[in-house]
């Protein structure tokens, strides 16, 4: 069965892993992105403040995630664990709020 996944899932998955400086592409990765979603979601990331970008000066750009990403990743996961139904281990969707 193929799972589709939720954009804020995917941006807790893109943020838990830019707890360490990361590349675009191992972002794309960790993600299981393709290239144009992976960019997709950077940059609207960048834009909101939650990730921000580092040249090392050589020529390699990575990312990380910022003090307000760090909030907001805590914060969807307080969300998901209280929507989480403990009788039969689902989690509502957050959409659906």
């Amino acid at each position: 069965m193929h799972y589709k996944r939720e954009g804020l899932d995917i941006m807790m998955m893109m943020l838990s892993s830019l707890k360490e400086r990361r590349t675009i592409t191992q972002i794309m990765h960790t993600a299981r992105l393709d290239t144009r979603t992976s960019s997709k979601y950077v940059q609207m990331l960048l834009k909101r403040g939650l990730i921000e970008k580092i040249d090392d000066g050589g020529g390699k750009v990575c990312y990380t995630i910022t003090e307000k990403g760090s909030r907001f990743l805590f914060l969807c996961e307080e969300l998901k664990s209280m929507l989480k139904d403990n009788s039969r281990e689902e989690e509502m969707s957050l959409i659906y709020i």
